[in-house]
């Protein structure tokens, strides 16, 4: 038993699918004729389904349907695929369940769970089957169809390909109509675009149409040329027109085909136009020219072209010639090397100078040869050379830094090495051309440049430039700290505005003129800050800066700020002035003290002595002075000076307690003295008399808005007191002497268990100085 044909190869068959692709109809929408043949089906079967089923390689799909709920379905769950098989007859199946090839299909196992199925095939004339117009029930039918059924089917599958032949008629005579429209629109527009002057000349009737660009190309509107070839002849240069008269006629009343001739044919404003003009001869069937046909194309552009062109040439010879010349004479070294035959291997005069021979061999093995080095003393492979990295890989290489050997002198030489590839219009690298620099000596120059551009730039001094005519180039960053100046605004400025307006008449009468003359001026001078207006002390050294044959270029300008020296030697005077005062001031003090101490002593020697404890006590309190600050001293450290002398080393003898409190010169002298003539009486007569006495000193100072100093000096551990019998030097001096100095009062009390002796005076007397 022969195996039944498989569907899907069926479907699938090249030339099957090609007869459905030529019909143009899958997905396309629905149409009122197949439509009407699908319900015709319906009722003439009396099934509920219908459809015109069209079988695709990989789907069916339903170009009319009724009673059908799916557009399409795969292949799987096609019926119609297998009628492709019996393109002579109907496919019915009474019972789908039971037929073993639609058993498991799903639209019979599942929804919409179809039973009967008959299908026409839809046969094309060449005999390849499209698909089917098929009928469906829900129920099966043993008895299949009637033979009118059948028949009726048979008729309405031919009325379908009737359809779809008719479709295809229709839609290639669109495509073909379509076609034939673009074509003569592309004929039209052409005619429109092009720059040519159409003819057509029909000898019957002497009748010429022209297309529009006889008016866009010679400028004579349409509807103002006579439609005759006597007008085109007419229009002929005088000179020329008998001889294209006579060469177009002979080709007419001969039997040529083509005539084409140059000529000069006016334009509407009576110049001429150079225009090569051909035409094609139609002839009847006789032989006889009927028509002409032609072109005429304005020459005037390209005459200018090749004019143009010829100018070109010769300015591209002149220009190759100039290169030439540039190349042989260029200040800096050229090669050329090439690749493959013919390609150029050139090297200028320059760079066989620079390194010491020329290119060598033709061959790209010459680069073995050649003698470069890199930083750190390696030799260059071949395949390092910039010129070989340009054609190899199309590298293009700037500036890089060599170091050369050159081949004559064996002198290492720093270059700068330039190569780029050169194309050919398909892009294939031809050949590369390297610029070599011989920068040895810049690269030293310019070393030097920034080592002195450094000691300008780290300079604290003043360093400025200016050209011929005082216009600043340079100023370093401590000059423009010196003169107020941001570095942009310093460009701006002359070498004038940085004097005192005062001083200028000096500056300009003295200083620039010895400069302009070559020489040079230094000497203490002044300088201003112009965003302060501070003038600035310095000392000013401006020199000419000459350039090549001596020739004055500019101004250089170096200065020295001078401000704290100026200040130190104001400071010197005035500290000389202030000793001198101190001195005269001690001097009358040391005499009033010794005339006091002398006067009336009955005991020379004891006078002589506390003559001399009184000057120590202020020569201590003269030594405060000087390790301070000069103007004042601590109260405390005043204090402690001044009974140094008096402390026999016993602990606790003295004990000082108080805030830090400034003291003025004067100020200080008076607490000295007094301190040390209490200290000498405590010694003599109260508690430092016995071994277990002692002095508190202490001070306090109240009142925020006039602070005043309140000082207490009392003895403990002494034997009784009693008042003095009279008042000696010593305690007028306690009283008197610092109440006459910082208008204080002075109270000495006698009490028995030890004398208390307290000060008060204003804080800002007390620390004013002489």
């Amino acid at each position: 038993m022969s195996r039944p044909p498989d569907p899907l190869k069926a479907a699938c068959d090249p030339d099957r699918l090609a007869a459905l692709e030529s019909y143009a109809v899958l997905d396309t929408l629905p149409e009122q004729g197949f439509d009407d043949v699908v319900r015709l089906a319906s009722r003439l079967c009396d099934v509920p389904v219908a459809l015109v089923s069209l079988v695709a390689g990989t789907r069916q799909w339903f170009k009319a349907r009724t009673g059908f709920p799916f557009p399409q379905t795969d292949l799987g769950r096609s019926v119609c695929a297998h009628a492709l098989a019996h393109p002579d007859s109907l496919l019915v199946v009474p019972d789908l369940t039971q037929d073993p090839r639609t058993r498991d299909n799903p639209l019979v196992t599942a929804n919409p769970g179809i039973r009967f199925y008959a299908g026409a095939p839809l046969r094309t004339p060449e005999g390849q089957v499209l698909g089917t117009l098929c009928v469906i029930d829900y129920v099966s039918r043993p008895e299949g169809l009637s033979a009118v059924e059948a028949e009726d089917l048979r008729a309405l599958a031919r009325q379908v390909m009737g359809q779809l032949a008719l479709r295809r008629a229709n839609a290639e005579q669109e495509a073909s109509l379509r076609a034939a429209q673009a074509t003569e629109e592309r004929y039209r527009r052409a005619a429109q675009a092009t720059r040519d002057a159409i003819w057509d000349w029909d000898f019957s009737t002497d009748h010429v149409l022209w297309n529009e660009a006889l008016e866009a190309a010679y400028g004579h509107p349409l509807a103002a040329v006579a439609p005759t070839g006597a007008w085109w002849i007419d229009h002929i240069h005088p000179d020329d027109r008998a001889r294209i008269d006579a060469s177009i006629h002979a080709v007419i009343d001969g039997a040529g085909t083509v005539w084409s001739d140059e000529y000069r044919f006016r334009r509407a404003d009576g110049s001429y136009a150079h225009v090569f003009d051909r035409g094609s001869v139609i002839r009847d069937e006789a032989g006889r020219a009927v028509r002409m046909i032609g072109a005429m194309l304005d020459l005037t552009e390209r005459r200018r072209a090749e004019a143009d062109r010829r100018d070109s040439e010769r300015r591209l010879d002149l220009e190759r010639s100039l290169l030439e010349a540039v190349f042989r004479q260029a200040p800096v070294g050229i090669s050329v090397a090439g690749l493959g035959p013919g390609a150029p291997n050139l090297i200028n005069a320059r760079a066989e100078a620079i390194l010491g021979h020329d290119l060598g061999g033709p061959t790209l093995s010459r680069y073995a040869s050649f003698r470069a080095v890199h930083a750190d003393g390696r030799a260059y492979a071949p395949e390092d050379y910039p010129s070989l990295r340009a054609l190899r890989d199309g590298a293009v290489v700037t500036g890089e830094a060599m170091r050369y050997r050159h081949a004559a002198t064996g002198a290492l030489r720093l270059l700068e090495v330039s190569s780029s590839p050169v194309r050919d219009e398909d892009g294939a690298i031809r050949a590369a051309v390297t610029v070599f620099l011989d920068v040895t000596e810049q690269r030293a120059a310019e070393a030097a440049s920034r080592r002195l551009a450094l000691v300008a730039e780290q300079s604290s001094d003043f360093i400025a430039i200016a050209d011929a005519m005082g216009a600043i180039d340079y100023v370093n960053p401590a000059g423009r700290a010196l003169v107020g100046l941001g570095e942009d605004a310093a460009r701006g400025a002359r070498l004038t505005d940085f004097f005192p307006p005062e001083d200028l008449p000096f500056a300009e009468g003295t200083i620039l003129p010895a400069i302009r003359a070559g020489g040079s001026w230094s000497g203490e001078f002044r300088m201003r800050n112009l965003a302060t207006g501070a003038v600035v002390p310095v000392r000013y050294n401006l020199f000419a800066l000459s350039g090549s044959g001596g020739a004055f270029e500019g101004f250089a300008a170096v200065s020295h700020d001078i401000s704290a020296r100026k200040a130190a030697e104001a400071q010197q005077e005035i500290l000389n002035r202030e000793l001198s005062h101190r001195l005269k001031n001690t001097l009358a003090m040391v005499q009033a003290i010794a005339v006091q101490t002398l006067r009336n002593a009955a005991d020379p020697a004891a006078a002589r002595e506390a003559l001399v404890a009184r000057l120590v006590a202020l020569g201590k309190a003269h030594d405060i002075l000087l390790t301070g600050e000069g103007e004042s001293a601590s109260l405390r450290a005043v204090l402690e000076s001044a009974l140094a002398i008096h402390d026999d080393g016993r602990p606790g003898r003295f004990r000082l307690a108080g805030p830090p409190v400034p003291c003025g010169a004067r100020a200080a002298l008076s607490l000295a003295l007094m301190a040390h003539e209490l200290a000498t009486n405590a010694v003599k007569y109260g508690a430092l008399r016995m071994p277990d006495g002692h002095v508190t000193l202490d001070w306090t100072v109240s009142g925020p808005d006039a602070p005043v100093l309140a000082l207490r000096w009392q003895e403990h551990g002494g034997p009784p007191v009693t008042p003095p019998a009279r008042k000696g030097f010593g305690s007028r001096l306690i009283e008197r002497g610092l109440a006459g100095t910082v208008d204080g009062e002075v109270a000495t009390h006698y009490l028995p268990e030890g004398v208390v002796c307290t000060l008060t005076a204003p804080l800002a007397e007390l620390r004013r100085g002489e």
